[in-house]
């Protein structure tokens, strides 16, 4: 199971466990992660469950928090993922998704090994650390490369290339929905909104939906087309 450790100075001060519900993050006593910082509002962030994934998100959505050292208004938590909150840091721990994480690499590197001679291009995106299997070189976990192409919506024609491990689309307040690169492909989740994210016309609910070539997804006021790229 997932959890939140919140220390400073290296000292733990409290911690929690995540399960279906939502957890506040702020400086005012109400909240069920407490910061006393002088740099951390009253009711400062909220992590919410969408599907399998938690989700940072600001209260405000003007200010911003670094996630690893770099700024961010909504984030999907990775493994080891580091909040800085003033003199405090907020670590999210899934062991569950690192061990599965540990498995993935481990299949691509096998897969690889069997062609010495095949390049191993580091990837911009790639947020993973230390692969714990020897090597005379540096190895890293191979991302798929995919884009989008508004096919509806004041962006019509316009296409983004998914190079990051989250993409946001949609409207916020109204309907938002994420793309998030992992090892295994491309996967649309809900993020908010009345109505849920469709793909092919049909609603993913809360859980992430795999995508496809060919996939159209449709949220707020968009539709955007999927494509895999080789």
């Amino acid at each position: 199971m997932a959890k939140l450790v919140l220390s400073s100075g290296g000292a733990v001060v409290d911690q929690c466990f995540l399960d279906d519900g939502r957890v506040t993050i702020g400086r005012g006593a109400g909240n069920r992660i407490v910061v006393d910082d002088p740099s951390v509002a009253d009711m400062f962030a909220v992590i919410s469950v969408v599907g399998h994934d938690y989700i940072l998100e600001l209260v405000d959505a003007r200010q911003s928090v670094a996630v690893n050292g770099t700024p961010t208004k909504r984030r999907i938590l990775q493994h080891n993922d580091v909040v800085e909150l003033g003199a405090f840091h907020l670590r999210y721990v899934d062991t569950k998704a690192s061990s599965e994480i540990d498995l993935e690499r481990t299949m691509i590197i096998s897969g690889l090994a069997l062609d010495p001679d095949r390049p191993i291009v580091p990837d911009a995106g790639d947020a993973t650390q230390d692969l714990h299997i020897p090597s005379n070189r540096e190895t890293k976990t191979r991302f798929p490369s995919g884009r989008v192409r508004w096919v509806r919506g004041p962006r019509y024609g316009e296409t983004k290339l998914l190079d990051r491990v989250v993409a946001t689309f949609g409207t916020p307040g109204k309907a938002v929905a994420v793309v998030t690169r992992r090892p295994k492909g491309y996967y649309v989740t809900y993020v908010e909104g009345d109505a849920f994210p469709r793909v092919n016309g049909d609603s993913i609910g809360r859980e992430p939906r795999h995508l496809h070539t060919g996939d159209v997804i449709s949220v707020a006021d968009e539709d955007l087309e999927f494509e895999l790229m080789t």
